[in-house]
């Protein structure tokens, strides 16, 4: 599995992020590219900051670990009101200063100790360090795909 705790995953990440320019399109979805990055910003800092666990028997003990290992991130997902609204407050800055903070966050998460205590997501419930690496990886991935890159 790919993670963000694998030097040669994360630095392949970090280049085809470094390949985006701010007048992509998106192959699917509604987010234009600004949106999308900053939309990856608010999902790595969601992994030490506060959302409400909103996970259910199911989300935690099967849904988890096949999006965490098995199946790949399916497109056009229905976003919880919560992540939009977050999603919204968190207003675009310029392209070059998210692209940045994008890759200083992949950079931050990668060290991550083992036993860091994380939050919850707010569909799989708690996770560990490693299961927010394997998912953040996957998180980034799916929208680099969304914009061709």
């Amino acid at each position: 599995m790919k993670t963000i705790r694998n030097e040669t995953d994360r630095s392949s990440l970090i280049e085809r992020v470094n390949k985006l320019t701010s007048d992509e399109t998106p192959l699917w979805g509604k987010m234009n590219v600004n949106q999308m990055i900053s939309h990856l910003v608010q999902g790595g800092i969601t992994v030490r900051g506060e959302m409400p666990d909103k996970s259910t028997f199911t989300s935690r003990t099967f849904i988890k670990p096949l999006i965490l290992y098995v199946l790949p991130m399916p497109k056009e997902v229905k976003v919880s009101g919560i992540l939009i609204s977050r999603l919204m407050a968190a207003k675009p800055l310029e392209f070059e200063a998210d692209r940045g903070r994008l890759i200083d966050l992949m950079n931050k998460l990668s060290g991550l100790p083992v036993n860091s205590d994380c939050q919850y997501h707010p569909m799989f419930g708690k996770m560990s360090a490693k299961e927010w690496a394997l998912i953040v990886h996957k998180h980034i991935d799916h929208h680099l795909k969304q914009f061709g890159v």
